[in-house]
């Protein structure tokens, strides 16, 4: 039978628990926790877990050190969602008009075609619908004036279009189209018809959310059993797991540049996550708004970490940062463009005899001979400590090297879904790391399988915008994964430094080059100002093949320097060289 070797590279060892300070850091660190935990409680990481930390989804892709089976720190989720985009189609949004001189309802449909497009190249297995409200049209004669426009599927290139010849079209056209405004529409209505679309859908699906574009901050005004019926149905969606969230216009329906949401949308009806923001009344705002609430941010797993003996803590583990990609290529069958699944055997070649996943086993060559290992013998042997994070020792953050991180960080925060007081003492714990500038040294295994990686938890206050007085940075740990003493190369250049001691710049280089400096410099710099080129170059290319663009949308190339930047160095630069 063919025999699968494993190279020396996967022996595995037993880890080295034995550290400096490490069981007395444990203890006197349970005993600070305890007595911090009775008096702290930060309520700024309370509000934060309610927009971050209670997903129970799981990352699709994982990181290299979080792949294997499932453990019992995971709890595995559907990785499809399912988005329903509300758009409120009465007077005020037909007659009302931004500072583009646009009318709202134009900037809606401009804003749900954006969303399908987006969905389409970034998660196209979601499935998206859009409902109208206040036309003249309906689907379903029980419910006037509500028009499903398009059915929970997945994104297309058909629906796309659909959405933008909608927002090309005058008044009148759109009048035949979708009907004439009816003010008397039900609110609650459209979001039983939301309702109802989901309970009709056969596809399990992880999230479920209604995102309502309206410029109405006082629905259903002076009509207060209208009101009430909206009431009920929206504390109906929050019991179902159904979250509404309000996309505000502006200017709103009475002509204000401001929606107000004290007016009906502030009195504990929507958590405080899901509540509107001021308004927008451009599309580039208005999809900056859609964008911020549509970003689900899901739990790449969920364990505890081990703080020393009978006390543990609950918390999940996100992915702030994560490579995109272009999408992998799929195989379609020549005659029929349908997809083709590809499977693999394995075959005996004595006899042909198909081997199932039983017959295979590993080998290790030692001293000359094959050790045969079963696979759960193998996967037995990779099982070197419990699923979590266990505490090693507390270390001043001057013993952490920048070239120590060799892999993507992850953030942790509390779970306090799994356990009550989860919060309180991981608030302590922060507050202890910030006050006396240490980071936690932590062994993790993020899987039951998974390989045990050495981290660091570093630690990180939470930061709000002056003006807005918006989170803009996350209290928290960083996860960063550290290397072992084998990962370390010992390389000198003791030939290259007597080099570059023995060449000395002038006074006259060392001028021109603080002046090159000077000139390409840049005030701020975040990594968010640079798309990916290629990745911007395949997405314009796909959107004009599935749109029947004549040419490709263009972008800038932000890695490169523009005509401007260059033009202001050129001097400096000639100088230099």
């Amino acid at each position: 039978r063919k025999r699968l070797q494993v190279s020396d590279d996967e022996t595995v060892r037993p880890l080295e628990w034995q550290c400096g300070s490490g069981r007395g850091a444990i203890a006197r660190s349970a005993g600070t926790l305890c007595q911090i935990n009775q008096s702290i409680r930060n309520k700024s990481m309370a509000e934060w877990r309610g927009n971050f930390g209670i997903d129970s989804d799981e990352e699709a892709n994982l990181d290299e050190a979080g792949r294997g089976d499932d453990g019992p720190g995971s709890r595995s989720q559907p990785s499809r969602d399912g988005l329903i985009v509300l758009i409120d189609c009465r007077d005020s949004m037909r007659q009302q008009t931004n500072s583009a001189n646009q009318t709202l309802i134009k900037m809606s449909f401009k804003c749900a075609k954006t969303v399908l497009k987006r969905k389409a190249l970034a998660s196209d297995r979601d499935l998206v619908a859009v409902v109208l409200f206040g036309c003249g049209k309906c689907s379903n004669p029980d419910m006037r004036h509500v028009l499903t426009l398009q059915p929970l599927e997945q994104p297309g290139a058909d629906r796309i279009k659909q959405l933008g010849r909608l927002a090309e079209l005058d008044a009148a056209a759109l009048e035949t189209e979708i009907g004439r405004s009816a003010p008397e529409v039900s609110i609650s209505d459209a979001i039983w018809t939301c309702q109802s679309i989901f309970s009709a859908c056969t596809v399990r699906l992880g999230y479920r959310r209604i995102f309502m574009l309206t410029n109405d901050d006082n629905p259903h005004d002076g009509d207060q059993h209208k009101r009430a019926q909206l009431r009920t149905k929206i504390l109906d969606l929050q019991q179902t797991e159904i979250e509404l969230l309000i996309i505000p216009l502006l200017p709103t329906a009475s002509g204000a540049n401001l929606f107000d949401c004290r007016r009906f949308y502030f009195d504990n009806l929507l958590p405080e996550n899901e509540r509107p923001e001021q308004g927008s009344d451009l599309l580039a705002e208005l999809l900056q708004n859609v964008d911020s609430k549509a970003a689900i941010r899901r739990a790449q797993v969920r364990l505890s970490i081990r703080l020393g003996p009978g006390m543990s803590l609950p918390v999940s583990v996100y992915n702030l940062t994560r490579r995109c990609t272009v999408p992998t290529a799929e195989r379609l069958h020549r005659a029929t463009n349908e997809r083709v699944k590809r499977t693999t055997r394995k075959f005996l070649t004595d006899t042909a005899e198909v081997l199932m996943p039983t017959d295979l086993k590993k080998a290790a060559v030692v001293n000359g001979k094959k050790v045969l290992f079963e696979q759960e013998e193998v996967k037995q042997m990779r099982r070197l400590a419990e699923t979590g994070l266990s505490l090693i020792a507390f270390y001043p953050m001057s013993a952490m090297k920048s070239h120590y991180h060799i892999g993507p960080a992850s953030f942790i925060y509390p779970d306090e879904v799994a356990a009550q007081g989860s919060v309180c003492l991981f608030t302590g714990l922060l507050k202890a790391c910030l006050d006396k500038n240490r980071f936690a040294l932590c062994s993790y295994t993020p899987r039951s399988n998974a390989v045990t990686s050495l981290v660091a938890l570093l630690p990180q206050a939470e930061v709000r915008d002056p003006d807005t007085g918006a989170q803009s940075v996350p209290p928290g740990f960083h996860l960063v994964h550290l290397p072992f003493a084998d990962d370390f190369r010992k390389l000198t250049f003791d030939q290259e430094a007597d080099e570059l001691r023995k060449c000395q710049a002038a006074e006259e280089e060392l001028k021109l080059a603080g002046a090159l400096i000077e000139r390409t410099v840049a005030d701020k710099w975040s990594p968010e100002m640079h798309c990916n080129p290629a990745l911007q170059a395949y997405q314009s290319q796909l959107e004009a093949i599935a749109l029947d663009k004549a040419e490709p949308r263009q972008f800038t190339d932000t890695t490169r320097m523009s005509e401007r930047d260059i033009a202001h160095s050129a001097k400096a630069v000639d100088r230099f060289l």
